[in-house]
């Protein structure tokens, strides 16, 4: 790792944080379950400058990028970090630094393994005006990464760029009717929808302060679903609901996607900074940086619990489940031409799909459904099949809508299709 393991964090957050979790030793093996924060270590630090890792199968702590160490003569912030479950990636927005040219990088995206190995700058450069980039979500299947940016710009502070590329001149401001500040987005990949928030900097922008969503294909057609000053939201997808923080109020509320319905879910005695939600799992996760505790509970409120106590200024959390497969889709020319996996349809899944695969020679064949997670939902088929071809159905009846991938697997390979389940 690039800098690991609780061996790294003073004597006094190491034991703040072995009282807070169940003693175990780290392993990454298939069933993990991450969380991703940034904070800080020392206990004056104001701001975050470390990205951290907690196991919650394990209860580890490691400590894998510090901005210290990447720029040891130069003050850098860690805003937002996001996980690319598909391709073993963090990314995170950062305050910038001095490149290799000496040349000052005012506002910066970087890149890391998922174990903090190998850190990159991915954009660098990406200041406009007043502002930064800010928050940071990414639609792995579509290889989109988007991040917003709290700006005067004359343009929207809604920004994309295409991960296999990093070229700035490639960059791309969604075309949104009105010029906002940009503090925190969500993308809704199964109803095609970007959520965003706009903060309340006068003199930034002169829009009311709240919630918005747009359909990605037309995001000039802009709407309001909450009008509050809001810090951060979270999307649970499972029950077709927007979590969200009031600033300054220790609560967090949720609501239909459409902003009907508002109810308050959690008060609590800090304030809360940042939220992530395992909708499958039925646990939201959120931050109390005044409090220096990461908490969970249940999606509805019930059975709060601290999850780890003694942080500094914990802000930005991102979970990452690593299933029993990597889900990274591999390439055609990698799968033998003994087994193939032909069709899948139809893709968007209604109701059922058909799951078409063909053998030149008997083989044991494993069809599995997994989530965006990386999580098995469903075993389709695990026997030895004859040379032919032959169909499989997938019913869903108990999955949600949203991204899932099918594998076939054969001792001697794999392919892994997506399907979008839209019901």
């Amino acid at each position: 790792m690039f800098q690991t393991t609780t061996n790294y964090l003073p004597v006094y957050l190491l034991l703040a944080l072995t009282l807070a979790s169940r003693v175990g030793v780290h392993s990454a093996h298939a069933q993990e379950q991450y969380l991703y924060w940034v904070g800080a270590i020392q206990p004056e630090e104001t701001r975050g400058n470390t990205i951290f890792r907690y196991s919650l199968t394990s209860s580890v702590v490691d400590t894998l990028v510090q901005a210290r160490v990447l720029s040891p003569d130069e003050p850098r912030y860690f805003y937002h970090v996001t996980v690319d479950t598909l391709r073993g990636h963090i990314y995170w927005t950062d305050s910038g630094f001095a490149n290799s040219e000496n040349v000052i990088l005012l506002g910066a995206i970087m890149r890391a393994s998922l174990d903090g190995d190998n850190p990159e700058l991915f954009l660098g450069g990406i200041v406009c005006g007043l502002g930064g980039p800010d928050d940071i979500e990414l639609d792995a299947v579509g290889e989109i990464l988007y991040w917003s940016q709290g700006s005067d710009c004359s343009l929207t502070g809604l920004n994309s760029v295409s991960l296999e590329s990093s070229n700035p001149t490639e960059l791309q401001e969604l075309p949104i009717s009105r010029n906002y500040s940009v503090t925190a987005i969500e993308i809704d990949v199964p109803n095609n929808m970007i959520y965003w928030v706009n903060f309340d900097f006068p003199t930034l922008t002169v829009e009311p302060p709240g919630i918005l969503r747009a359909p990605l294909d037309d995001t000039v057609s802009d709407e309001y679903i909450v009008t509050a000053n809001v810090c951060d939201i979270a999307l649970a997808h499972t029950l077709s609901k927007i979590y969200w923080t009031p600033c300054n109020s220790g609560v967090i509320r949720r609501s239909n996607l459409d902003g009907t319905d508002a109810e308050d879910v959690i008060v609590s005695q800090a304030d809360v900074s940042n939220l992530a939600v395992d909708g499958r799992g039925g646990k939201i996760y959120w931050t109390e940086a005044t409090s220096g505790k990461i908490r969970r509970a249940n999606l509805d409120g019930t059975e709060v619990e601290d999850l780890l106590s003694g942080l500094v200024v914990p802000s930005s959390i991102a979970l990452f489940f690593r299933g029993e497969i990597d889900t990274a889709v591999e390439p055609e020319d990698v799968f033998p031409e003994k087994v193939e996996l032909l069709n899948i349809y139809p893709n968007p899944v209604r109701g059922s799909a058909t799951i078409e695969f063909g053998l030149t020679e008997s083989a044991h064949v494993t069809l599995e459904i997994y989530d965006l997670l990386g999580r098995r939902v469903e075993v389709l088929a695990s026997r030895t099949y004859p040379p032919g071809q032959f169909r499989v159905e997938w019913n869903p009846t108990n999955q949600s809508n949203g991204v899932y991938f099918c594998k076939l697997a054969t001792e001697n390979g794999s392919k892994t299709i997506r399907l979008i389940l839209q019901r």
